[in-house]
């Protein structure tokens, strides 16, 4: 079962270290998402996380940090993506992946899901369960990966962690992203990031 690891909306002191840590203990994926508004404490946190972990990390603002840091994609927003014309959009999915960059978007409804070019790597689809860091964010669509048919990645996103990867197993998905279930207690993000590891693992032995 693959995975990625989404960021807290802020900032906070130590999150380079865990970060690294996370891509040693085998992190695949790290989306870079924040509520601040300029792009300098981006920088700043991206020049404290090893140039080696660059490829493994989306960005969802800023895209000019994909090539400032040589990082392995970028995420479109719903809002930036319902920004672009259709020719817009093809033309920045096609400079993403002559850069060897990924480029992804988010869909909270079904109806959305059926618009986005076949050429993305991969769509997140939310909230799948309720959400562990959003308390009241509830599901308002029933999402089943096994019932669509998409030549890219299908990711549940909200509400996945130890008690739901089964769940999600079932309902057909083969890439889930971790936000709370990680991040919530930031005493044990490493603890929580190695049990999530074992239960993806046996589910897919």
């Amino acid at each position: 079962m693959k995975h990625r690891v989404y960021t807290v909306p802020n900032f906070f002191k130590g999150e380079a270290d865990l970060i690294n840590q996370l891509f040693e203990e085998g992190l695949p994926c790290l989306h870079f998402r924040k509520t601040q508004r300029s792009i300098h404490p981006f920088i700043d946190l991206l020049l404290e996380i090893e140039r080696k972990h660059y490829s493994k990390i989306i960005t969802h603002q800023y895209p000019e940090l994909v090539g400032m840091f040589n990082l392995g994609g970028l995420h479109l927003t719903e809002s930036a993506r319902r920004a672009l014309s259709a020719a817009e959009l093809q033309k920045l999915i096609q400079k993403q992946h002559q850069n060897q960059c990924q480029i992804g978007t988010s869909i909270h409804q079904k109806v959305d899901l059926e618009t986005l070019p076949k050429e993305m790597d991969y769509c997140t689809l939310s909230p799948v369960f309720s959400s562990i860091s959003k308390q009241g964010h509830a599901p308002t669509v029933d999402w089943q990966a096994e019932a669509l048919d998409f030549p890219f990645s299908l990711v549940a996103l909200g509400g996945i962690g130890v008690a739901t990867l089964e769940a999600s197993y079932q309902r057909g998905f083969r890439e889930v992203a971790f936000l709370g279930a990680v991040w919530n207690d930031l005493s044990n993000v490493l603890q929580n990031y190695r049990l999530l590891c074992k239960k993806m693992n046996a589910l897919t032995l």
